[in-house]
């Protein structure tokens, strides 16, 4: 992953309570659906949007519009994880057909049975008002701190990207 400076706050800076949810190489939505019984998915957007500038040179895109799926991930009908997923047009007719087509299922069930389907390193990153995913995680999950962790990684289908950005929303976590 070509992950540029402002993804790699260490680790260690997040809050101890964190480290183990930003750090789980498996399915984020299996370890979430665990901790937490009432486990939900709500679409909150997809469709084509320009990738934000930080994601561009992670995929080496131009200005062009990617596929884009938002979602919450909740407990209880309660945010826990604003996720954000983006990959190219043409990705949507190879590696990640499926992404249009899973509707409220949770993405990380499609990519984690996909025996052919890698996972980059994760990048980490304390972000704020000047992010536009604090923005939009906050605009759809109410008030939040000031700063959210974020986590994020690109998945590969052969040449096919995936990146998947996923804001840890305020406690229980």
């Amino acid at each position: 992953m070509h992950a540029t400076a402002f993804w790699r706050s260490p680790l260690l800076r997040s809050p101890r309570q964190l480290h183990a949810w930003l750090s789980e190489r498996g399915s984020l939505t299996r370890r979430l659906m665990t901790h937490f019984p009432d486990f939900s998915v709500q679409v909150l957007h997809e469709g084509f949007c320009r990738a934000h500038l930080d994601e561009r040179t992670i995929l080496q895109i131009g200005s062009e519009h990617v596929a884009t799926r938002e979602v919450l991930l909740c407990a209880k009908g309660k945010p826990l994880v604003f996720a954000h997923s983006i990959t190219a047009r043409a990705s949507l007719k190879r590696g990640f057909h499926l992404l249009g087509r899973i509707g409220s299922r949770p993405l990380g069930a499609v990519l984690f049975a996909d025996p052919k389907i890698r996972r980059s390193h994760l990048a980490f990153c304390k972000i704020d008002r000047r992010h536009p995913l604090w923005q939009k995680a906050v605009a759809v999950s109410g008030i939040q701190p000031p700063t959210l962790w974020a986590r994020r990684s690109v998945f590969y289908a052969g040449q096919n990207q995936l990146l998947i950005t996923e804001v840890f929303l305020s406690p229980p976590f």
